[in-house]
């Protein structure tokens, strides 16, 4: 976790794309496969596959008891230092520096926990229940880290990287590090919706072998701006098809072993309309459709606004399913 941490803090550093790239792409190539792996993940702010619907449930709060209990003496001064730097990473890491904890970590833990290590305790951590015991894994994780891998520990649970190093990036990393297509790279981590197994099938040479799998949404091809119909026809060899636009919302639907379920434009599951899963299901075959929920009404397409009225709701009303 360390040398991550040293990489993370160059790349925000490092001004150009190109270096940003390639300093990434030259630690990925150092590391065995399944560390280069979860690396590649962690690089991109997350701490699960963009597929998983694991999720941490561990916010701001959780993170400041825990470093509070590490540092009581530093407990006074959170809400300025975190005024300042404007992150709970860059919070934890000057606290605990600040802290004879954390001096005393750096000097006793000469060896941090590893990549994997950091994996497992992340994922123990969307397994625990209830905010005493999120908050004592927490507490656990961090204690272990120094002040900078703690840093960078934070920023993967709040999904707040800040370091210049969009998802887009990494893959041009494990391309030159792989010595893949970049565009390779790009299909199978939109396929696979999972950049570490992406990266695993680049260092095989088997990138030709990514497939769509059922239930885990795909990435969403979008619209670029065009000033002009002639702008954007122009770079379509084969032509183009043109049609309404209704004010809807993106969605993908997956149909198969019995069951369908849609997904949003940033890929998370859409549970606030039950009554299409029986249309969807009535569907002949197995497939994955990308279009759009649009509200209907007497022959006329409803206003995004009357959708808008779903979205959010626990428990749909009564009169949603009608």
């Amino acid at each position: 976790m360390r040398r991550f941490a040293e990489i993370c803090e160059a790349v925000s550093k490092a001004t150009g794309k190109n270096e940003k790239v390639r300093l990434v792409s030259d630690y990925l190539r150092t590391l065995p496969v399944e560390d280069a792996a979860c690396a590649a993940l962690f690089f991109t702010g997350r701490a699960f596959p963009r597929h998983s619907e694991h999720v941490l449930a561990a916010g701001g709060s959780l993170i400041a008891q825990a470093v509070a209990r590490l540092v009581p003496e530093a407990a006074a001064s959170m809400d300025e230092v975190y005024r300042r730097h404007g992150d709970l990473g860059g919070m934890t890491e000057e606290l605990l520096g600040a802290g004879t904890q954390g001096r005393a970590a750096d000097e006793a833990a000469r060896r941090g926990p590893a990549l994997d290590e950091v994996k497992s305790a992340l994922e123990e951590l969307s397994r625990r229940r209830g905010p005493a015991q999120k908050a004592a894994l927490l507490e656990q994780l961090l204690s272990r880290l120094r002040p900078l891998e703690a840093k960078y520990a934070v920023k993967i649970i709040t999904g707040d990287m800040r370091i210049g190093l969009r998802e887009n990036l990494v893959e041009e990393a494990i391309a030159g590090g792989f010595e893949q297509p970049l565009a390779a790279v790009q299909r199978a981590n939109m396929l696979l919706g999972d950049i570490g197994a992406t990266l695993r099938l680049a260092a095989e040479d088997r990138l030709s072998q990514a497939r769509l799998r059922l239930f885990h949404p795909v990435g969403f091809m979008l619209a670029s701006p065009a000033e002009t119909a002639a702008e954007a026809i122009e770079g379509l060899a084969g032509g183009a098809l043109l049609e309404d636009k209704y004010d809807g919302i993106r969605a993908q639907a997956h149909k198969g072993y019995g069951k369908a379920r849609l997904f949003s434009r940033t890929l998370d599951e859409i549970t606030e309309f039950p009554e299409l899963s029986g249309p969807v299901l009535a569907l002949p075959g197995e497939f994955i459709v990308d279009g759009e929920i649009v509200g209907w009404r007497e022959g006329r397409a409803l206003p995004f606004t009357e959708l808008q009225k779903r979205l959010g709701r626990k428990q749909p009303d009564l009169w949603l399913a009608h």
